[in-house]
């Protein structure tokens, strides 16, 4: 037996202990996605800036005559450090947060592995503060520039979740700090792998869309959890507005950073070619709709609702679509 979603019961992880299998959990594997996805595609970005690839050629991978065939260029190892330094920089936020909201998801996710008694705050909060300075020492290996957006991304994580700023319980100003992290400084950390954000306007502008659109589609996830968050003084859109307003405050986010994209094709900021990207509309607006009627509907397998999903799903395909067509002419 083998426990693959949170909802799960323990009694599934057979197949390694639960405490192992509590720490994964702790991470939140699914929403580790974005980082990795985002910093190895945003990590080519800032490659092609530099260096384009020439045409039917993998990047930083070639073909050899000679055993393994496939080779690497030094260039892929920095990439895959760059974009696991993310990731583990969003587990370590993953894991310091759940270590502040024991007593929330208590009542909204008591099957999450602090509060089924799994893993205990102090050890999640313990491995949170050990792999922040492994985070930041890898990124400063990368690079200084790559390593200081990092470290500011990291402080905003730390202040997102812990007393006396906890700026999660501060409405407006918990969607902004996510987006601004995981949106902005995130795209602008990754291509600074390879390349220079502070001489090209590129990855500050579409950093800017990813912004926009966490800004009102990060609120998908708060719509589950209202219970447990006016218990505890959190004051997200949900809590303060209701259901029905916050989502209508929070669907034209799924629609605006495509009406942005060809707002920066017609200025002449963005290429032309990207302007396909506007066909994620239709996506944006069936989201938006979904959020109308769904928005508190909680998925059986997974921890939240189809919207958050979708949420997920459009942050990670918008990544991938913006470097196909940046660095592939795609």
């Amino acid at each position: 037996m083998v426990r693959i979603w949170g909802k799960e019961s323990w009694d599934k992880a057979m197949v390694m202990p639960k405490k192992v299998r509590g720490f994964i959990d702790l991470f939140r594997p699914f929403t580790l996605l974005a980082p990795l996805i985002g910093g190895i595609c945003i990590g080519l970005m800032g490659w092609a800036s530099k260096n384009p690839f020439p045409e039917n050629d993998l990047p930083f991978l070639y073909f050899d005559h000679h055993f393994p065939f496939l080779q690497y260029h030094h260039g892929f190892l920095e990439l895959l450090i760059g974009a696991s330094t993310l990731v583990l920089l969003n587990a370590a936020s993953n894991a310091l947060n759940a270590s502040y909201d024991v007593e929330i998801d208590k009542i909204n996710k008591p099957y999450r592995p602090i509060p089924s008694g799994i893993i205990t705050k102090d050890e999640a909060r313990t491995i949170a503060w050990i792999l922040y300075p492994v985070v930041l020492f890898r990124a400063v290996l990368v690079n200084r520039t790559f390593g200081f957006f990092v470290m500011i991304i990291m402080l905003i994580t730390i202040a997102y979740s812990t007393p006396p700023l906890r700026l999660k319980k501060r409405l407006w100003f918990s969607n902004l700090t996510i987006a601004f992290a995981r949106g902005m400084l995130g795209f602008v950390a990754a291509w600074a792998i390879f390349g220079d954000p502070f001489s090209d306007f590129t990855p500050w502008i579409i950093g800017g869309v990813m912004m926009i659109f966490l800004i009102g589609a990060i609120t998908s996830k708060d719509f589950t959890d209202i219970k447990g968050d006016k218990v505890h003084g959190m004051r997200t859109l949900p809590v303060v507005y209701g259901v029905r307003k916050a989502a209508v405050i929070s669907g034209p986010f799924f629609v605006l950073p495509f009406i942005l994209i060809l707002a920066g094709v017609m200025s002449g900021v963005l290429e032309l070619r990207m302007l396909w990207l506007m066909l994620m509309v239709v996506w944006g607006v069936v989201t938006a709709l979904l959020m109308q009627t769904v928005a508190t509907k909680e998925e059986k397998i997974f921890e939240n609702t189809i919207v958050w999903v979708n949420m997920y799903l459009m942050l990670m395909a918008l990544q991938v679509f913006f470097t196909a067509t940046y660095v592939f002419d795609f």
